[in-house]
């Protein structure tokens, strides 16, 4: 037997025909049963209804929620859960505030039982089905269901759109009463005087929904996560019970919009919280810096006594929500202001400013990256001469003009631990030059060093030295620190490595190391030569490292030159050649740090008798 089917509650109301078999009702998505999908109505369970045409005429009815009772018309007693119960059609059920008509296929509605006193009294136009399938039949529904009742004000910066069956129209306000818009702007411009630290501002915000609007409860919340917080209260008397609803200020979060003039949904949902006393209500978004939704501006009006208020007007709405838009914009300048000073800590003031408008830049994320180690040799020697006063002048000194190259160069300050210095190129923001920039940043370090060396002659009594290591690849980089303490960083192997090789200047006698991987990626316009094949402590893969020269060294050529040829024959186990080479290098360049250790590696492979040679060093410490 055929049925036509109507189903109505305050967002939707539709029409169709249901050709045979059994229907199910609810919430929840399709199951091997049709179902109509019904929308608009938090009160109707996932599962709550199946219907069944039987051969006499008859509907059966089997109830398929645990929380929600299915009401049939004229019967008092309700059918509860897995309860069936047996009809004659034409009939109609309630089921939360949802009202479904059953009547058979061709029966004119006016046959049907009358509309359910709960039913609205004005309803838009069925929104057109189109002809039932053998598969389901749905309800329209929008991206998420807003609770039923609400009217709402177009999302922020957008056109309003044509009503819909589960949105009503509202007509754009009419700002002809200047009386009455002048105290909200003379609150804002008030709020906007208030720091945003504050407790004050919030409260003042949630007070103008009680002074302005008539309400008798304002509330700013904010949200962290699936937490709220209430940041801001005021209340028109001590009677007033302090509550807000989860669904409404998830419907604000989904759908970016505000919401009012509801008659129940507003007032809190929990146990023993009661409807009866919630006359209106408004809910507006307050946005934060990225756009997202970071609180609500809410507010209720109850009954006092049996004299009606009225509702949230349309006006009303969008002043509230041009009070929450000057919220937000307050909240964000403040966020904004205090991460550009953060971040001034650790980036360029250009980069610093780029992060303070999009933080998320921050977020955690894999990116290629060069990373640099800096070391200051002979810290623990002149800071035991210097004592802690003296020291902390000293290095604060040595940090600043170290800092500055890094920044010249557009780095990033990862660290100062002791006397070491840490920095990165190629995050937050991408920098496809990061090995350059992190090389000419260390070529700047060293130059620094005499000037540094100059100013603290007469403290230090001796002169200070740098070791700087730096390797590429890709690293995870984002808040390396935890909710307490922000400190923004990579992590990984690749990092791991950039440490290794700092500790690797004090074994090869060079001031400045980079791996293979960051020389393949640095331009021209450096004066480097390959030094060795090493394996550091707990790193099995060998690295291969270049030393970094002054381009201003007329001899340098002549250096990488000689110096790489005798490698390549120590390498090529050409032990006689490679000692012909380093003497002749070591003629001209007798201090020459890795000629000599590769001399005394050619040495002892001449005398050795085991006859085991490996041209990868391993390394005997950090």
């Amino acid at each position: 037997m055929a049925l036509s089917i109507d189903v109505t509650n305050a967002a939707v109301r539709t029409e169709f025909e249901h050709p045979s078999g059994p229907l199910e009702f609810g919430r929840g998505p399709q199951r091997e049963i049709p179902r109509c999908v019904i929308a608009g109505d938090q009160s109707v369970s996932r599962d709550q209804l199946r219907v069944e045409p039987l051969a006499d005429g008859r509907l059966r009815l089997e109830n398929l929620s645990a929380n929600t009772p299915v009401v049939v018309d004229g019967q008092s007693d309700p059918i509860i859960h897995l309860q069936g119960r047996d009809i004659a059609l034409p009939t109609a059920v309630t089921v939360g505030r949802t009202r479904i008509v059953f009547r058979p296929a061709g029966v004119p509605a006016a046959v049907a039982p009358k509309t359910h006193p709960q039913a609205p009294a004005s309803l838009p136009p069925p929104v057109p089905q189109p002809a039932p399938s053998a598969g389901t039949v749905t309800l329209p529904v929008g991206a998420v269901d807003p609770p039923p009742g609400l009217r709402s004000l177009p999302t922020p910066g957008q056109a309003a759109v044509a009503p819909s069956a589960s949105q009503p129209r509202t007509s754009p306000p009419s700002l002809d009463g200047a009386g009455e818009v002048g105290p909200w702007l003379e609150r804002i411009i008030a709020l906007q005087k208030t720091s945003s630290e504050s407790r004050e501002f919030h409260d003042t915000a949630a007070r103008a929904l009680i002074d302005l609007v008539g309400l008798d409860l304002g509330l700013v919340l904010l949200r962290s996560g699936e937490k709220w917080t209430i940041a801001g209260c005021g209340v028109a008397s001590d009677e007033t019970t302090v509550r807000y609803s989860q669904t409404l200020l998830q419907a604000v979060v989904d759908q970016r919009k505000t919401f009012f003039d509801d008659l129940d949904s507003l007032s809190g949902s929990g146990a023993g919280a009661s409807l009866m006393d919630v006359e209106a209500g408004v809910a507006s978004p307050i946005f934060g810096i990225t756009d997202d939704v970071i609180g609500v501006l809410y507010g209720l009006r109850t009954n006092r006594g049996l004299v009606a208020r009225g509702p949230i007007t349309p006006l009303e709405a969008q002043l509230v929500q041009l009070l929450a838009g000057s919220v937000g914009a307050t909240l964000a300048r403040s966020t904004a202001s205090q991460s550009l000073a953060t971040f001034e800590q650790f980036f360029t003031r250009e980069l610093s400013e780029q992060l303070a408008l999009r933080p998320n830049l921050l977020d955690g994320h894999d990116a290629d990256v060069s990373i640099l180690f800096c070391d200051i040799r002979g810290f623990s020697r002149i800071s035991e001469r210097l004592g802690p006063a003296g020291t902390m002048d000293w290095i604060g000194d040595v940090m600043g003009e170290l800092s500055d190259s890094v920044l010249a160069h557009s780095g990033v300050l990862v660290d100062y631990i002791g006397d070491e210095l840490i920095a990165m190129w190629g995050a937050p923001v991408d920098q496809p030059e990061h090995a350059t920039l992190a090389a000419r940043a260390a070529v700047d370090m060293l130059a620094a060093v005499p000037r540094i060396n100059e100013r603290w002659a007469t403290t230090l009594g001796e002169t200070m030295d740098l070791g700087i290591g730096i390797n590429s690849g890709v690293a995870r980089v984002g808040n390396t620190g935890s909710r307490h303490k922000f400190k923004y960083g990579p992590l990984g192997n690749t990092v791991n490595l950039a440490s290794r090789v700092q500790g690797a200047t004090k074994y090869v006698r060079s001031r400045i190391l980079v791996t293979d991987a960051t020389r393949s990626r640095m331009g021209s316009g450096f004066a480097s030569r390959r030094v060795c094949q090493v394996r550091v402590v707990n790193i099995a893969e060998p690295v291969v490292l270049h030393e970094l020269g002054r381009t201003d060294d007329a001899g340098w050529g002549e250096l990488q030159q000689a110096y790489e040829g005798a490698l390549s024959a120590f390498e090529n186990r050409d032990f006689h050649q490679a000692a012909h080479l380093l003497a002749g290098l070591l003629q001209t360049r007798p201090d020459d740090g890795p000629s000599l250790l590769l001399l005394s590696r050619v040495a002892n492979c001449l005398v050795s008798t085991d006859g085991v040679f490996n041209p990868c060093w391993d390394l005997p410490g950090k």
